[in-house]
């Protein structure tokens, strides 16, 4: 009588343990303050505005820092055609309006400082780039999105 209420107790906490990293998984992999396709994005990132305010002078610093480090994967024109792309991941296209809408100002902040390991895209708080930097290639990056 022991063993089958021992082994039914066994049976049922390790199908609620199971239940319980299923639901955790999911949670993580939904959304904002999840690991939505790899990206850590906090809380609130959505609402985050961007500080560096725009000005010719921004676009052109971004416009460079794309050239140096982002556009051999995500191609001149943001369609994500570089010739470092990996064709069997490509990076999303920037001028995809359905992209642009997913993808406010602090998304996008959080996604290109942390990057992500699958599909591969380096975060750059590790690569020498301020958050100042950050700001200012998305002012730039945004000049790929159709005009409203």
């Amino acid at each position: 009588m022991y063993h089958r209420a021992m082994n039914r107790f066994v049976v049922g906490s390790t199908g609620l343990a199971l239940g319980l990293v299923a639901a955790i998984a999911t949670a993580q992999d939904s959304g904002e303050g999840g690991n939505r396709r790899g990206w850590t994005i906090p809380p609130g990132a959505a609402q985050e505005a961007n500080p560096i305010p725009a000005s010719p002078e921004v676009l052109a610093k971004g416009k460079k820092l794309y050239e140096d480090n982002c556009q051999k994967c995500h191609g001149k024109s943001g369609k994500g055609d570089g010739p470092d792309a990996d064709p069997d991941n490509m990076p999303d296209d920037f001028t995809d309006p359905a992209r642009a809408a997913r993808n406010p100002d602090g998304v996008m902040f959080h996604k290109i400082w942390n990057g992500r390991k699958s599909p591969k895209m380096p975060g750059v708080k590790t690569e020498g780039f301020s958050k100042d930097d950050v700001w200012t290639v998305i002012h730039f990056v945004k000049t790929f999105r159709p005009k409203a």
